[in-house]
Protein backbone atom coordinates (compact mmCIF):
# COMPACT_ATOMS: atom_id res chain seq x y z
CA UNK A 1 0.00 0.00 0.00
CA UNK A 2 1.12 3.58 -0.51
CA UNK A 3 -0.41 6.30 1.52
CA UNK A 4 -0.71 9.81 -0.68
CA UNK A 5 -1.44 12.78 1.16
CA UNK A 6 -3.11 15.47 -0.77
CA UNK A 7 -2.10 19.12 0.31
CA UNK A 8 -4.19 22.54 -0.26
CA UNK A 9 -1.93 25.37 0.65
CA UNK A 10 0.61 23.59 2.16
CA UNK A 11 -1.65 21.86 4.94
CA UNK A 12 -2.62 18.15 4.60
CA UNK A 13 -6.00 17.63 3.88
CA UNK A 14 -6.91 14.28 3.50
CA UNK A 15 -5.27 10.81 3.16
CA UNK A 16 -6.08 8.47 -0.05
CA UNK A 17 -4.49 4.75 -0.47
CA UNK A 18 -3.88 3.35 -3.17
CA UNK A 19 -3.15 -0.08 -4.25
CA UNK A 20 0.24 -1.06 -5.47
CA UNK A 21 0.80 -4.32 -6.90
CA UNK A 22 4.30 -5.54 -7.42
CA UNK A 23 5.64 -9.16 -8.83
CA UNK A 24 8.20 -10.92 -7.00
CA UNK A 25 9.80 -11.19 -10.43
CA UNK A 26 10.25 -7.76 -10.40
CA UNK A 27 11.46 -7.11 -6.47
CA UNK A 28 13.86 -10.15 -7.16
CA UNK A 29 14.70 -9.96 -10.67
CA UNK A 30 16.67 -13.52 -10.71
CA UNK A 31 13.26 -15.29 -9.37
CA UNK A 32 11.42 -14.52 -12.89
CA UNK A 33 11.85 -17.58 -14.20
CA UNK A 34 10.35 -20.07 -10.81
CA UNK A 35 7.64 -20.82 -9.64
CA UNK A 36 7.47 -18.80 -6.20
CA UNK A 37 5.21 -21.36 -3.93
CA UNK A 38 5.56 -19.37 -0.11
CA UNK A 39 7.40 -16.56 1.17
CA UNK A 40 6.76 -16.37 4.88
CA UNK A 41 8.57 -13.27 6.95
CA UNK A 42 10.32 -14.52 10.02
CA UNK A 43 11.82 -12.12 13.02
CA UNK A 44 15.19 -11.88 11.41
CA UNK A 45 15.06 -13.93 7.85
CA UNK A 46 12.92 -13.47 4.79
CA UNK A 47 12.58 -17.38 3.65
CA UNK A 48 11.74 -18.13 0.09
CA UNK A 49 10.09 -21.69 -1.07
CA UNK A 50 10.17 -22.23 -4.95
CA UNK A 51 11.13 -24.49 -7.51
CA UNK A 52 12.54 -24.36 -10.96
CA UNK A 53 9.88 -25.09 -14.19
CA UNK A 54 9.58 -28.53 -16.02
CA UNK A 55 9.20 -27.22 -19.43
CA UNK A 56 12.67 -25.20 -19.12
CA UNK A 57 15.68 -27.51 -20.71
CA UNK A 58 19.08 -26.98 -19.24
CA UNK A 59 22.80 -26.78 -20.76
CA UNK A 60 25.07 -30.13 -19.88
CA UNK A 61 27.98 -28.68 -17.95
CA UNK A 62 29.89 -31.69 -19.73
CA UNK A 63 28.90 -31.64 -23.07
CA UNK A 64 27.40 -27.88 -23.63
CA UNK A 65 23.79 -29.74 -24.79
CA UNK A 66 20.83 -28.94 -23.72
CA UNK A 67 18.48 -31.63 -22.15
CA UNK A 68 15.11 -31.28 -19.82
CA UNK A 69 14.86 -35.12 -18.82
CA UNK A 70 14.68 -34.79 -15.47
CA UNK A 71 15.32 -37.61 -13.31
CA UNK A 72 14.54 -36.01 -9.61
CA UNK A 73 14.46 -33.40 -7.54
CA UNK A 74 16.13 -32.39 -4.40
CA UNK A 75 16.33 -29.11 -2.48
CA UNK A 76 18.74 -26.51 -2.24
CA UNK A 77 18.93 -23.89 0.48
CA UNK A 78 20.71 -21.07 -1.24
CA UNK A 79 21.43 -17.29 0.89
CA UNK A 80 20.97 -14.19 -0.72
CA UNK A 81 21.43 -10.32 0.20
CA UNK A 82 19.20 -9.00 2.22
CA UNK A 83 15.74 -7.17 2.02
CA UNK A 84 14.50 -4.79 4.50
CA UNK A 85 17.15 -5.73 7.27
CA UNK A 86 16.59 -9.02 6.98
CA UNK A 87 18.86 -12.20 5.60
CA UNK A 88 17.19 -13.72 2.83
CA UNK A 89 17.22 -17.80 2.29
CA UNK A 90 15.83 -19.36 -0.76
CA UNK A 91 14.62 -22.90 -0.71
CA UNK A 92 14.74 -24.44 -4.09
CA UNK A 93 13.48 -27.50 -5.52
CA UNK A 94 15.82 -28.06 -8.35
CA UNK A 95 16.04 -30.78 -10.81
CA UNK A 96 18.82 -33.84 -11.54
CA UNK A 97 18.85 -34.07 -15.39
CA UNK A 98 19.78 -36.85 -17.66
CA UNK A 99 22.40 -35.97 -20.15
CA UNK A 100 20.77 -36.84 -23.51
CA UNK A 101 23.82 -36.94 -25.42
CA UNK A 102 25.58 -40.70 -25.28
CA UNK A 103 28.88 -39.56 -25.62
CA UNK A 104 28.76 -37.45 -22.92
CA UNK A 105 30.79 -38.39 -19.62
CA UNK A 106 28.45 -36.89 -17.60
CA UNK A 107 24.87 -39.32 -16.89
CA UNK A 108 23.03 -36.70 -14.93
CA UNK A 109 23.78 -33.19 -13.77
CA UNK A 110 22.29 -30.73 -11.34
CA UNK A 111 20.50 -27.56 -13.34
CA UNK A 112 22.02 -24.13 -12.16
CA UNK A 113 19.67 -21.28 -12.64
CA UNK A 114 21.23 -17.68 -14.08
CA UNK A 115 21.42 -15.60 -11.44
CA UNK A 116 20.81 -17.71 -8.46
CA UNK A 117 22.43 -20.39 -8.30
CA UNK A 118 26.28 -21.82 -8.87
CA UNK A 119 27.79 -25.19 -8.63
CA UNK A 120 29.09 -26.04 -4.79
CA UNK A 121 28.18 -22.44 -3.96
CA UNK A 122 25.36 -21.72 -0.98
CA UNK A 123 25.11 -18.18 -1.61
CA UNK A 124 23.64 -15.99 -4.55
CA UNK A 125 26.39 -14.79 -7.23
CA UNK A 126 25.37 -11.49 -5.93
CA UNK A 127 25.76 -12.37 -2.44
CA UNK A 128 29.44 -14.02 -3.02
CA UNK A 129 30.22 -11.35 -5.39
CA UNK A 130 29.29 -9.05 -2.36
CA UNK A 131 31.40 -11.37 0.31
CA UNK A 132 34.71 -11.09 -1.98
CA UNK A 133 34.86 -7.49 -2.09
CA UNK A 134 34.55 -7.06 2.08
CA UNK A 135 36.97 -9.93 2.15
CA UNK A 136 39.40 -7.88 -0.23
CA UNK A 137 38.91 -5.08 1.33
CA UNK A 138 38.65 -6.36 5.24
CA UNK A 139 39.83 -9.82 5.08
CA UNK A 140 38.81 -11.82 7.99
CA UNK A 141 37.46 -10.80 11.19
CA UNK A 142 36.88 -7.31 10.50
CA UNK A 143 35.20 -8.32 7.11
CA UNK A 144 33.15 -10.89 9.08
CA UNK A 145 32.32 -7.74 11.36
CA UNK A 146 30.85 -5.40 8.45
CA UNK A 147 28.74 -8.36 7.11
CA UNK A 148 27.44 -8.75 10.04
CA UNK A 149 26.30 -5.05 9.86
CA UNK A 150 25.08 -6.18 6.53
CA UNK A 151 22.63 -9.48 8.02
CA UNK A 152 25.26 -11.72 6.68
CA UNK A 153 26.30 -13.78 9.37
CA UNK A 154 30.09 -15.82 8.32
CA UNK A 155 32.96 -16.70 10.62
CA UNK A 156 36.34 -15.00 10.14
CA UNK A 157 37.65 -18.28 8.38
CA UNK A 158 34.34 -17.92 5.95
CA UNK A 159 35.56 -14.80 4.87
CA UNK A 160 39.15 -15.90 4.21
CA UNK A 161 38.57 -19.13 2.32
CA UNK A 162 36.35 -16.94 0.02
CA UNK A 163 39.48 -14.69 -0.19
CA UNK A 164 41.45 -17.33 -1.15
CA UNK A 165 39.11 -18.68 -3.40
CA UNK A 166 39.06 -15.54 -5.70
CA UNK A 167 40.97 -16.36 -8.89
CA UNK A 168 43.88 -14.02 -9.14
CA UNK A 169 43.80 -11.62 -12.52
CA UNK A 170 46.49 -13.19 -15.47
CA UNK A 171 49.61 -11.44 -15.59
CA UNK A 172 51.42 -10.46 -18.70
CA UNK A 173 54.75 -12.12 -19.46
CA UNK A 174 57.85 -9.48 -18.40
CA UNK A 175 60.17 -9.00 -21.38
CA UNK A 176 63.45 -8.21 -19.12
CA UNK A 177 63.64 -9.55 -15.22
CA UNK A 178 66.07 -8.49 -12.58
CA UNK A 179 66.93 -10.87 -9.69
CA UNK A 180 68.71 -9.85 -6.39
CA UNK A 181 69.40 -12.49 -3.75
CA UNK A 182 69.51 -11.48 -0.14
CA UNK A 183 69.32 -13.16 3.63
CA UNK A 184 66.79 -13.23 6.03
CA UNK A 185 68.90 -14.90 8.10
CA UNK A 186 72.42 -15.16 7.56
CA UNK A 187 73.95 -18.37 6.53
CA UNK A 188 70.47 -20.26 7.18
CA UNK A 189 68.13 -18.93 5.37
CA UNK A 190 68.09 -16.78 1.67
CA UNK A 191 65.28 -15.21 -0.35
CA UNK A 192 64.89 -13.74 -3.97
CA UNK A 193 63.57 -10.86 -5.22
CA UNK A 194 62.06 -10.68 -9.07
CA UNK A 195 61.72 -7.64 -10.39
CA UNK A 196 60.05 -6.92 -13.45
CA UNK A 197 62.19 -4.41 -15.02
CA UNK A 198 60.01 -2.68 -17.35
CA UNK A 199 57.01 -1.94 -14.93
CA UNK A 200 59.68 -2.53 -11.11
CA UNK A 201 56.59 -4.80 -9.87
CA UNK A 202 58.52 -7.22 -7.69
CA UNK A 203 57.60 -10.78 -6.32
CA UNK A 204 59.25 -12.63 -3.47
CA UNK A 205 60.00 -16.25 -3.56
CA UNK A 206 62.13 -18.45 -5.19
CA UNK A 207 63.39 -17.94 -9.14
CA UNK A 208 63.30 -21.01 -10.29
CA UNK A 209 59.92 -22.11 -10.08
CA UNK A 210 58.71 -18.26 -10.69
CA UNK A 211 60.93 -18.90 -13.70
CA UNK A 212 59.58 -22.47 -15.49
CA UNK A 213 57.82 -22.54 -18.63
CA UNK A 214 58.49 -18.24 -19.13
CA UNK A 215 58.54 -18.23 -22.97
CA UNK A 216 59.19 -15.14 -23.94
CA UNK A 217 61.80 -13.44 -21.04
CA UNK A 218 64.42 -11.90 -22.68
CA UNK A 219 67.26 -11.97 -20.12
Amino acid sequence: MIVSVIRRGGVPTRARLMACVVTIGELLPHLSGLRVERVEIRPEVLLITALTRDDVPRVCPGCGRESGWAHSRYVRRVADEAVGGRAVVIELSVRRLYCENTDCPKVTFAEQVNGLTERYQRRTPALRRLVEAVAVALAGSAGARLLLVLHQALAGTTVLNCLIRIRLPGRAVPRVVGIDAFALLKGHRYATVIVNADTGERNGGTARPALLDRDGLAA
